[in-house]
């Protein structure tokens, strides 16, 4: 069997395997094509503490309770088949768990540090029947969220916005934290998408007429037919944020090959062994 990269998060990830939206995991399927399978274990709307609760199917069990019980090395099977473990891991949560209160899916940031903390340690700790010493594990934080995109969308239907990106920026940084602390490689997506958007040239046009044109097309069409009006309208309201963003929190074709990018330079960073220029390859028969 070949080797695995896992790929454990929300409906960003789900939806990664959308090749209509260039997704991020069906980039890295190619990436390592010959040399590694990649699995999607995406699940939309879930947060870390719905991670935590279905772990258990998503994690290879490596250890038995008998072995748990008896202190027996995580090396020792009961049986003679074992689980193939993951050699990566992407943990990419954070975008849900950000989602204002009183909504369910919200997770207080002190929570969702130790939800972090626990679900890198159900493969480091020796102790865990998923111990898996030899899984590398590198974090996501969530992207940034383009508010007036979230803004444009809660008007429309007749709600109030539900993130913004200054909390997520909260969540973003409380990834970045746990990774440093447990020393994992971290890729930090909402800053990726922060530079770019600001570093971003804008037309020398009225704001207050970009905005009014632009709130007007999209609360009759969309934000996505937003996508294909004149340069000219693409700067206000949504900032650039729509280069990058579909909806205003999921990835677009833009979002999804900037986050492959990013993961894959930092593969090459933290594990060059990893690099499929480094992985043997399956032979071709001809």
């Amino acid at each position: 069997m070949y080797d695995t990269l896992l790929a454990f998060g929300d409906s960003i990830t789900q939806f990664g395997s959308n090749p209509g939206i260039s997704g991020f995991v069906t980039h890295l399927s190619g990436y390592y094509s010959r040399r590694m399978d990649v699995l999607n274990r995406g699940f939309s709307g879930y947060n870390t503490r719905d991670a935590l609760r279905i772990a258990d199917r998503v994690f290879p069990k490596t250890r038995t309770p008998h072995q748990l019980v008896a202190g027996w090395p995580w090396h020792d099977f009961t049986f003679p088949e074992t689980p193939k473990v993951p050699k990566l891991c992407l943990v990419f949560f954070g975008a849900n768990d950000a989602r204002l209160a009183p909504y369910s899916q919200h997770v207080p940031l002190e929570e969702f540090y130790g939800n972090l903390r626990q679900l890198a340690s159900l493969l480091r700790d020796p102790s865990s029947k998923h111990y898996s010493p030899e899984t590398r594990i590198m974090f996501i934080t969530p992207p940034a969220i383009g508010d007036r995109m979230i803004e444009a969308i809660a008007r429309r239907n007749g709600h109030q916005p539900d993130r913004k990106n200054a909390v997520t920026k909260l969540y973003a940084d409380a990834v970045k934290e746990v990774a440093a602390e447990m020393d994992m490689p971290v890729v930090d997506i909402w800053s990726a998408i922060e530079d770019l958007v600001h570093d971003s040239t804008t037309p020398d046009l009225p704001d207050d007429k970009l905005q009014d044109d632009k709130v007007g097309f999209v609360e009759s069409h969309g934000v996505e037919a937003a996508r294909y009006l004149p340069e000219k309208t693409k700067v206000s309201p949504f900032e650039g944020y729509e280069k990058y963003l579909s909806d205003g929190l999921h990835l677009n074709s833009g979002g999804n090959e900037l986050l492959f990018k990013l993961i894959v330079s930092k593969i090459k960073e933290a594990w060059p062994e990893l690099d499929p220029a480094a992985v043997a390859e399956e032979p071709y028969a001809f």
